[in-house]
């Protein structure tokens, strides 16, 4: 069975809205130098409020409109997936920026389970963004962990998605390596393929406007445009 949103083609394209949703320890901060490169209406929404991806997709879906473009970062990104799974007729468009879409090995599951807010941002946030993520709470740091070791592998539903789809990530990226984007659209009908040189995981910071021209020419694909279906 196909994730085909049926009604898409009655939808003006143009008036959609673009809901973002950021990553652990994230905030609007991290879209905000690619919105200065793009004309759309976007809202970010925080990943706050569930200790689930499956409860924060319902959170999402609660605040967003009946129809809407989606774009995820990170954990973001793997929430972005279950909202596609859950709403799929929804979901106009979806973008992956920097997402495995898979579950952590037993290894990285330990290690996420035991490292600190504060060596979790020494170690994995660049200087860009560690004002951003020291800015979040404990409290949110703890149920986007929670999100993180308790995540569904949504990689058998990739084959389903049926709607304009792309797939991003920075060439340099050492948290989810090129490699898991190009398995990715690999797998979802029709998907857009665009890694970024000279960007590691928050592409979004490191090479804005090369960000924004991606999104915009995803925004621009027609909602009917996936190539083919899967076999």
């Amino acid at each position: 069975m196909l994730f085909r949103p049926a009604q898409h083609r009655q939808i003006d394209a143009a008036s959609l809205p673009l809901v973002m949703l950021p990553g652990t320890l994230c905030d609007a901060r991290v879209f905000a130098p690619v919105l200065a490169h793009l004309d759309v209406a976007a809202t970010s929404l925080p990943l706050s409020g569930a200790a689930s991806t499956s409860a924060m997709a319902e959170v999402v879906l609660a605040q967003s409109g009946p129809n809407f473009s989606l774009l995820g970062f990170s954990l973001g990104a793997i929430v972005a997936l279950e909202i596609m799974a859950r709403a799929p007729e929804r979901i106009a468009r979806l973008a992956l920026i920097g997402c495995n879409p898979g579950v952590l090995d037993a290894s990285a599951l330990r290690e996420r389970a035991q490292i600190s807010r504060a060596d979790f941002i020494r170690r994995h946030v660049p200087p860009a963004a560690q004002a951003m993520a020291t800015a979040t709470g404990e409290a949110d740091w703890q149920t986007q962990t929670a999100m993180t070791l308790t995540r569904q592998n949504s990689i058998p539903r990739l084959g389903r998605i049926s709607v304009p789809t792309l797939v991003l990530c920075g060439a340099d990226d050492d948290i989810c390596p090129p490699s898991m984007s190009r398995s990715m659209a690999a797998v979802i009908p029709g998907a857009r393929l665009a890694i970024i040189g000279g960007a590691g995981h928050y592409a979004t910071l490191d090479r804005p406007q090369a960000v924004a021209q991606e999104l915009a020419a995803w925004l621009a694909t027609p909602l009917d445009a996936v190539r083919k279906e899967p076999k």
